[in-house]
């Protein structure tokens, strides 16, 4: 007879992928959260209905936060986007200590639908905690169904701290095979940073989460 197991680290391949790349940026301690961005939106952006986009190159101080910002890139210019994400900077901490004095990259977006007074989708986090190999095998439907791959996403409110809360799942392929309230059991395990890979603050967004399970038929063991 055959049975289904799984590759513990194909489960989450889609997130590893994302901590992989979260190696380059700084971990951040401390962000502000959407409210603070919103607040910090500049007058001229705001009142042409744009959003935009700043690569700052900060040093880190002895507090571990970010000092003497330079703009190097700034999309598009002249909407004051440089100024305000520098003044964002400013309330950053990053977690490692060994970054000191050393020069980091500070991606900031500002996302017009904050303009509009809508929730923003953060779908690049840097994930401070994630479910490990024995939750993901406890979340797998109890009955076997023949699937060998699905796909699930869903879409959580992240709170101050990295805690993901209310969360539903956006999609399931294939579905009906109960993989979707399996990852829904699974998210509480999870847990973002306040900051994502292409600059959003995470408090006070939704976050997608995205889970690959990858299944391998795996037959009697040969005597």
């Amino acid at each position: 007879m055959w049975i289904r197991s799984v590759a513990p680290l194909a489960c989450l391949a889609a997130l590893a992928a994302t901590i992989a790349s979260a190696q380059t940026p700084p971990v951040w301690a401390e962000a502000p959260g959407v409210a603070e961005v919103a607040a910090a939106y500049p007058a001229k952006a705001r009142a042409a209905g744009v959003g935009g986009q700043v690569n700052l190159s900060c040093e880190i101080n002895r507090d571990g936060r970010p000092r003497d910002c330079a703009a190097l890139g700034e999309q598009p210019s002249g909407y004051g986007f440089g100024f305000a994400a520098r003044k964002l900077a400013e309330r950053m901490r990053v977690a490692d200590a060994a970054l000191r004095g050393q020069e980091v990259r500070v991606p900031v977006t500002f996302d017009p639908a904050l303009l509009k007074g809508e929730v923003p989708l953060v779908t690049k986090p840097v994930w401070a905690a994630l479910p490990s190999a024995e939750d993901f095998q406890a979340s797998f439907p109890k009955t076997a169904n023949g699937v060998n791959e699905v796909r699930v996403a869903l879409v959580c409110a992240a709170a101050a701290g990295g805690a993901l809360t209310g969360c539903l799942v956006d999609r399931e392929e294939p579905a009906g095979q109960g993989y979707g309230q399996g990852a829904l059991a699974l998210a509480p395990k999870f847990r973002v940073g306040p900051w994502s890979l292409d600059g959003l603050a995470t408090a006070g967004a939704r976050v997608r989460v995205p889970i690959r399970y990858q299944l391998t038929p795996v037959g009697p063991p040969r005597g």
